[in-house]
């Protein structure tokens, strides 16, 4: 029985009107987040089922409830909905005062605690005018309130004994990270005189290809730099790990790495250090020195700086300080001007806080990281690549020199920085991966549901939404249709709290998983899967031992055959064996198979259990760019060779390569070599030669008693997710 259609207009008319009402309410923020997903849901289903009427019959025979088609009935609901909407408005108003009165109350909070500190040292101190005012909260990121303070990570403990500080001139180090950076891009414009700085390097020094962990992902990567030795060693495989007992990935912190960094290695012999923004060094580690957070440190609002009264100095010295840019900016047709300003913003004042922190005081190791290599390449590769699927001619002419622009203006940042080198200062600039196009997701859940290897529920809530998913009622196509609406930010909004909750409910989730009969399952980025192990998973049904390894072969076979269904291709190129490429006391918590996509152009699927219903997806907007294997090594200074190419070096070869360059003994744990054909005498670097044990560290488990509470993962996650990594 259908709505006649003079009722059926006037259905769909107030429907329409209330899902109108219900966008501009989110476009102006009217609605608070854990609303805004909810209305735009319930608004849009009404108005659905008011144009396709006859759904809400077959919906209704699926559920087997009896309904009454009536435009009283429709009058109803409507009603409701608005009240419940205006109700909604009410709270998220009220919220909204509640959160302003909150950060004036922080306001003082924050400057009541900063005159007990200055009393406690100095107290007539109180008494004259302070220099240091709170900064601008509309100016950069906002000031810490008391429930920032209370999620704020505990004091970290004592750090391990320092021996006292070597006054050494000599034989110091600088290292200058460009994240995602490549030779790809670098070696044809410094040919073309546009990078003469690299190109000096290149031509007065040693440089190589630098190969990158498998797969390319940033946080394992900048952790094998710093730790000198593979993940089987120091744990991370990504950005997550997978939750002891669960089938849950949290986010994964400094603190789950089990092997000891240049940093805590270079401050127990004593060394001074300065380390900036490097990724993977939150929370911040005591060192002998200073060391301000990289990724993923959430906000200026937690502790990420040692000493903790780093950051208002900071802010006292250069002005302010930013974390990053927001890479979502630019994936909106209207938000890449914004995201270029904030960039070069970014990397100001991270070029002013290096300079301060390197003029403050004595050091002999300092570093510093540049993330927009690669949020810049991630974002705004389509504009500079004709050949790239989302490539758009007419903005490729505003915007198709804007990753170039940016490598220029570093190298121009960093002819300073090479200027004020002595002969007893190493120069080495290193990137942790490459970049390259990024063309079609993989969703690899999706894979193994078609290959039999996962199943699902058989309730009907689950049989429900799993013929909506075959439908394709699946997150991106939801994101998709908010970015055309204009409401993009609204992702970033939903992914947090009660949101990750909503999502499970409305899409397929692995809470619809039938573990007892699921074998295989993925989760994390490029190509992480994971054997459902009896004994190690929850609801395990795949046995150790012979059967694990016939399911890992069958699954591994068939990756092979993968083909793209537009091209015909096979989109797999390496499939291995956790085993093939790891090794140490950390190899159980490696995913159980690890497979790399042909080119490197596709992409695992990283933010969402059942992204898509399909399995190769092409991206319809967002991230244009990805990883690749081939990151840069560069080195100069007077102990390094002039003109060398150097051959076959990796990320584990540069912790050893600095500790030899600093006179400092190489621990035996390390996997890495000294990169002897750099140096001016190879012969002090003979790889054959014993090393000195380091006794102080012994392989630990890591990520116990870390300190951070689930709400602050939470906090973690979403900074990830805002970066395109987790979801």
């Amino acid at each position: 029985m259908r709505i006649p259609i003079e009722q059926q207009i006037i259905a769909v008319s107030f429907s329409l009107i209330l899902l109108l009402v219900t966008i501009q309410l989110i476009r102006k923020h009217k609605l608070r987040e854990e609303y805004a997903l909810v209305w735009l849901a319930a608004s849009g289903t009404i108005f659905v089922l008011t144009v396709f009427d006859r759904l809400v019959g077959v919906l209704a025979a699926l559920f087997a409830v009896s309904y009454a088609p009536t435009l009283i009935l429709v009058f109803g609901v409507l009603f409701c909905l608005v009240i419940l909407l205006s109700q909604s408005v009410a709270i998220s108003q009220q919220a909204d005062r509640i959160r302003d009165l909150a950060q004036s109350h922080s306001l003082l909070e924050w400057r009541l605690r900063q005159l007990e500190a200055q009393g406690r040292a100095d107290p007539a101190a109180s008494t004259r005018p302070q220099p240091n005012t709170p900064p601008d909260p509309a100016q950069g990121e906002p000031m810490p309130h008391p429930a920032d303070i209370a999620n704020t990570p505990p004091p970290a403990p004592a750090p391990a004994p320092l021996a006292p500080h070597r006054p050494t001139p000599a034989r110091r180090v600088v290292v200058i990270g460009l994240d995602g950076a490549t030779f790809d891009l670098i070696k044809p414009w410094a040919e073309a005189g546009d990078l003469p700085t690299l190109a000096r390097l290149m031509r007065e020094g040693a440089h190589g290809t630098l190969h990158s962990t498998i797969p390319p992902m940033t946080g394992p990567a900048w952790t094998t730099f710093a730790t000198g030795v593979n993940p089987g060693k120091h744990r991370l495989y990504d950005w997550i790990a997978r939750e002891a007992d669960s089938y849950r990935f949290l986010p994964v912190t400094a603190l789950d790495c089990t092997a000891p960094t240049l940093y805590t290695l270079l401050s127990q012999a004593g060394r001074r250090v300065c380390a900036l923004n490097i990724p993977m060094t939150y929370p911040p580690t005591p060192v002998n020195g200073v060391m301000v957070s990289g990724m993923p440190a959430p906000s200026t609002r937690v502790r990420f700086t040692y000493p903790e009264g780093l950051y208002q100095e900071i802010l006292e010295a250069v002005g302010d300080y930013i974390l990053y840019p927001d890479p979502g900016q630019a994936y909106s047709d209207s938000g890449v001007d914004a995201f270029l300003e904030r960039l070069y913003r970014t990397t100001d004042l991270r070029v002013r806080t290096f300079n301060y922190l390197r003029s403050r005081e004595a050091w002999d190791f300092a570093m510093v990281v540049f993330n927009g290599t690669d949020t810049a390449s991630h974002a705004l590769w389509k504009f500079m690549d004709p050949t790239h699927p989302l490539h758009d001619p007419a903005r490729a002419r505003k915007y198709g020199s804007a990753i170039h622009d940016y490598y220029q203006y570093l190298d121009a940042h960093l002819a300073t920085l090479v200027d004020t080198l002595d002969d007893d200062t190493t120069l080495i600039v290193m990137s942790d991966h490459g970049f390259g196009p990024f063309h079609k997701f993989i969703h690899v859940n999706n894979w193994l549901l078609q290959e039999g290897f996962m199943q699902v529920r058989r309730g009907l809530r689950t049989r429900a939404k799993y013929a909506l998913f075959r439908q394709g009622l699946t997150p991106m196509n939801v994101y998709d249709t908010l970015m055309r609406l204009g409401l993009g930010a609204l992702k970033r909004e939903v992914v947090r709290g009660q949101g990750q909750g909503l999502l499970k409910t409305l899409f397929l989730s692995f809470e619809d998983v039938d573990w007892r009969r699921t074998q295989a399952y993925s989760l994390g980025n490029v190509g992480q899967i994971y054997l459902n192990v009896v004994g190690r998973e929850p609801q395990g049904c795949v046995r150790p031992g012979a059967e694990y390894e016939q399911v890992r072969q069958q699954i591994m076979e068939r990756l092979l055959t993968l083909q793209d269904p537009a091209t015909g291709e096979t989109v797999v190129e390496a499939v291995y064996r956790r085993e093939d490429l790891y090794h140490g006391e950390q190899l159980k918590h490696a995913p159980d198979i690890v497979f790399l996509p042909r080119r490197l152009e596709y992409f695992g699927f990283g933010e969402y259990e059942f992204g898509s219903h399909r399995i190769i997806e092409p991206m319809r907007r967002g991230i244009s760019g990805t990883h690749r294997l081939n990151g840069i090594f560069l080195a100069y200074g007077a102990a390094v060779r002039p003109g060398v190419t150097v051959e076959g070096a990796h990320l584990v070869d540069l912790a050893p390569t600095i500790l030899h360059l600093m006179g400092e003994p190489i621990p035996d744990h390390m996997d890495g070599r000294v990169l002897a054909e750099a140096l001016q005498d190879p012969a002090q670097a003979r790889t054959d030669a014993p090393r000195p044990q380091q006794p102080h560290w012994q392989p630990t488990d890591g990520g116990e008693g870390d300190g951070l509470s689930d709400e602050d993962r939470q906090i973690l996650a979403e900074r990830l997710r805002s970066l395109g990594y987790v979801g």
